[in-house]
């Protein structure tokens, strides 16, 4: 069957290849990053970049050594963040580049992290068994948490870290107050984790992705969805856009000895089938390290939100006001995928104008109604979950009932 996948787009791959300038073009959004482990005589500490489409653009070479290149994120200035395993050695680094490849740091060492996430005011977070965390002047903080923690991924809130425990649980842990939060996918057998915008999450449980959703507001998650992708999945990460994922399968061809991996991306919602590649054969006993992430997850999308907060003129109870407008406005260069809107209080979301999604430098709006129900002031809140690195946003509403 790999043999087979390959065969499949191999023909695309080599036409794309061959208008390529070799290590010269700069990363961009949307681009796929693979890690690599060098064989026994190489020292490249590589990580290799292709188009969207499966066209080569740059390897990106961190400090000369023999290493894997495995857990990666993309750091709010959008540079990239990746972990480098020496062969033999549990002492590991993690490198940093801009869209160049030119490597800008080296962190180090560490003992032995699986995965590496960021939050919006620069802090980095390792998975090593514990949660350390990496501020921006090079202080850290260690967080114990429960079952050992592996895969880890932020939530929406930026103080709750969701990860997968050693025995494939999915638990999470509040930063801010260090305590451990709910078990969110008990016996789920899950390899890695990612946080949706609405803070339901993907799982990898040996191969296959799931979709897992809270059964209610504060419990466990269940299982929702199952998605077919055409090869088991090593690891995924998520495509900026908002509504697809990627996932990489890695293998060696027994024939010619060489690094194999094929990569495909999925619809979130329904699942289809988006597209997919094959990687460059790998040789001299390199190997793919089963490791990939897109150039702009969570750090990309921007959304404007005007006016911040809606106050209503005193009106009877139970009439229903007109509509006041919020807009929305893409600041980045991503697509804007609205996830979920919700609103509590005497307060009804008329129309939603924004959920075709929001382009580059568009705006849309979203109009809300206050219809009282008791005398006196009445408050409520309208959030929205989409992509954008700031999600949820919050709008403030107020009105008074006579």
């Amino acid at each position: 069957m790999k043999l087979s996948v390959r065969a499949a787009f191999v023909g695309v791959v080599s036409l794309l290849l061959s208008s390529i300038v070799w290590g010269q073009a700069p990363a961009q959004i949307g681009n796929i990053y693979v890690g690599v482990c060098d064989g026994s005589g190489t020292q490249l500490n590589e990580t290799d970049v292709y188009t969207s489409m499966g066209g080569f653009v740059n390897a990106f070479h961190g400090p000369a050594q023999a290493a894997c290149t495995t857990g990666m994120t993309f750091d709010i200035s959008n540079h990239l963040r990746v972990i480098s395993a020496p062969l033999g050695n549990p002492s590991w680094s993690v490198n940093e580049f801009d869209a160049m490849g030119t490597l800008l740091s080296n962190k180090g060492p560490f003992p032995s992290p699986v995965s590496i996430a960021h939050d919006n005011q620069g802090n980095l977070y390792l998975g090593q068994g514990t949660i350390l965390k990496i501020a921006p002047n090079g202080a850290t903080t260690t967080y114990t948490v429960a079952g050992g923690a592996q895969w880890i991924s932020l939530s929406t809130d930026q103080h709750t870290m969701f990860y997968t425990a050693a025995n494939g649980d999915v638990k999470s842990y509040d930063l801010s107050t260090r305590t451990q939060g709910i078990d969110l996918a008990v016996g789920a057998m899950a390899r890695t984790v990612r946080t949706l915008a609405d803070n339901t999450i993907l799982i990898d449980v040996l191969g296959a992705i799931q979709h897992w959703v809270p059964a209610c507001v504060g419990c466990a998650y269940k299982q929702v969805f199952s998605y077919q992708i055409p090869a088991n999945a090593d690891s995924l990460a998520l495509d900026p856009d908002g509504v697809s994922f990627w996932t990489i399968n890695t293998y060696v061809d027994i024939q010619t000895h060489q690094g194999m991996a094929d990569v495909y991306r999925t619809d979130i919602k329904t699942g289809d089938p988006l597209g997919g590649f094959s990687l460059q054969p790998l040789s001299s006993g390199r190997y793919y390290s089963m490791s990939i992430g897109v150039n702009g997850d969570g750090s990309t999308s921007v959304l404007g939100i005007s006016p911040s907060s809606l106050t209503y003129p005193a009106r009877l109870i139970g009439t229903v006001s007109g509509g006041k407008k919020i807009a929305l406005t893409n600041t980045g260069g991503v697509q804007i995928v609205l996830n979920n809107v919700t609103i509590t209080g005497d307060f009804t979301i008329k129309k939603n104008g924004c959920v075709k999604g929001i382009s580059p430098g568009a705006t849309c709006s979203i109009s809300v109604t206050f219809t009282p129900t008791q005398k006196g002031t009445r408050t409520g809140i309208l959030r929205i979950f989409d992509n954008a690195i700031t999600s949820p946003q919050t709008v403030s509403l107020s009105g008074v009932g006579k």
